[in-house]
């Protein structure tokens, strides 16, 4: 017995405690340990390779590996099905909100933090950059989210340092204004490993993020929300005269689709202005610029006039969302294709039923023996291809729905956005932001000098893009 126990025998109860990697558990087993003179035992699965009884470890190896990526599967599966109901599933609940008691997977609103969080949204609306709020909360002495959370859950984290309790960095405060939590979302698998066999962590793009929206009270509205987002994605300059550029990251190139750059002055007159410029344009060496844009040059009085005209004529308007659907949606696409559209929904699910049953049967059929294999292989392959063609096309329209209602909704916020405001005098930041996406400004055409000169502009505004008068001429 004293042998069993020398440096030259590995000893395990049984294979899989060796390892659930079959590759490499016949590495060890028949290169690693043999060229080491080492004896593997695996006493419950009488596995002993000084003895030669090793016949059944290939086997034993890959039903190992077997259990354990099934078993990994099921976890994935199940954490999967939490996300799809829009569960919460971290561990510890985010900065503003705490888990509910009576259940974990929700949240409920932490007033105290939840305060800090509000007004730092409420600064980021205002303007300010993330790096000034977080120097103002910082002066303010407001625990930084670990240190918050130590002292009221008694959670200590890895980066937890107690001698910087009012640290507010830059990344903190943009995280947190970025997260679709404070939104009422709960967002899901944004990270995770390879395989099984590689807990490598990796993080998905964002179209493979599960987002189930409105799971849980908001921190702050939705409007407020999405145009933080737009504020912390755009970079602010000041510029020399004084003049704020109120359409800063709202001009784009329509042949590049660039910024258009803001570019002030004052001229001899003593006047003060500013003109627009395509971005690739003015930062490219003479030879770069032929060979990629032009200048699509513009002046701020232009973009500023027809903004406000055009705005001011969709005010006057008072539209509705239904008057917005009509706006958007083809001559063709009225009430009638609608219902079309939806009852041949209907018959295309009433044949997909079909042919589940169909196919159930002649499989049926084929084990009892009742067809042939050749007729069962003619009928099965031409059902078959049937539910995939009936599938495809129930897809399609079940996306074309979709999109419908979505559509609606979206024109039931621009229409409610719309509504904040009167007949404008002026223009400002805020509602630009509020009522326009993008702005796009063609090359002009025709010269100057001779009158002749024409210039497109286009507007796409928030949530619904372009309107029929959404192209303006200067």
């Amino acid at each position: 017995m004293q042998e069993l126990f020398s440096y030259r025998y590995k000893w395990v109860t049984d294979l899989s405690r060796l390892g659930r990697n079959n590759a490499m558990t016949a590495f060890y087993s028949e290169i690693f340990f043999p060229d080491r003179d080492v004896r593997l035992i695996a006493l419950n699965d009488s596995i002993d390779t000084g003895k030669g009884e090793n016949e059944i470890m290939a086997f034993k190896s890959v039903i190992n590996e077997y259990y354990a990526k099934d078993i990994s599967r099921k976890i994935k599966s199940a954490y999967m099905a939490q996300a799809l109901k829009g569960n919460f599933a971290g561990a510890h609940a985010p900065y503003g909100y705490t888990k509910s008691p009576e259940d974990k997977h929700k949240l409920i609103i932490d007033e105290e933090a939840a305060a800090v969080v509000r007004r730092m949204f409420q600064m980021a609306a205002d303007g300010m950059g993330t790096h000034q709020i977080a120097r103002i909360i910082a002066d303010e002495k407001i625990y930084i989210p670990t240190m918050y959370k130590y002292f009221k859950l008694g959670y200590k984290s890895n980066q937890f340092d107690e001698n910087f309790p009012y640290d507010w960095r830059t990344t903190t405060v943009k995280r947190i204004l970025e997260s679709r939590v404070y939104a009422g979302d709960v967002v899901s698998h944004k990270q995770g490993t390879k395989s099984f066999k590689n807990q490598k962590v990796v993080r998905y793009p964002e179209s493979e993020w599960i987002i189930v929206e409105n799971q849980h009270e908001p921190l702050v509205g939705r409007d407020m929300f999405e145009k933080v987002q737009k504020l912390i994605k755009l970079k602010k300059k000041a510029n020399s005269t004084g003049i704020i550029n109120i359409f800063h990251g709202i001009l784009k190139c329509a042949d590049c689709n660039s910024n258009m750059t803001y570019h002030a002055y004052n001229d001899r007159s003593g006047r003060v202005g500013g003109t627009y410029l395509c971005n690739k344009y003015r930062h490219g060496s003479a030879e770069i610029q032929r060979k990629t844009c032009t200048a699509h040059y513009i002046p701020y009085v232009n973009v500023y006039g027809a903004t406000l005209a055009h705005l001011n004529m969709l005010i006057a308007a008072n539209l509705s969302p239904e008057d917005i659907m009509r706006k958007l949606q083809s001559d063709t696409d009225d009430g009638a294709s609608v219902k079309t559209a939806k009852k041949a929904l209907d018959k295309l699910k009433h044949r997909n039923g079909e042919l589940d049953r169909i196919i159930r049967k002649i499989v049926e059929q084929n084990a009892l023996g009742e067809i042939t294999p050749a007729t069962f292989g003619k009928l099965y392959s031409g059902y078959q291809t049937e539910q995939e063609e009936v599938v495809k096309k129930i897809s399609t329209l079940e996306a074309g729905f979709t999109a419908d209602n979505q559509d609606k909704e979206n024109a039931r916020r621009f229409a409610e956005q719309l509504r904040k405001y009167t007949h404008m005098e002026e223009l400002t930041r805020d509602i630009i932001l509020d009522l326009i996406d993008k702005i796009i400004v063609y090359e002009a055409t025709g010269d100057h000098r001779e009158g002749t000169r024409r210039q497109d502009i286009e507007f796409h505004h928030r949530f619904i893009g372009m309107l029929p008068e959404s192209v303006c001429s200067l």
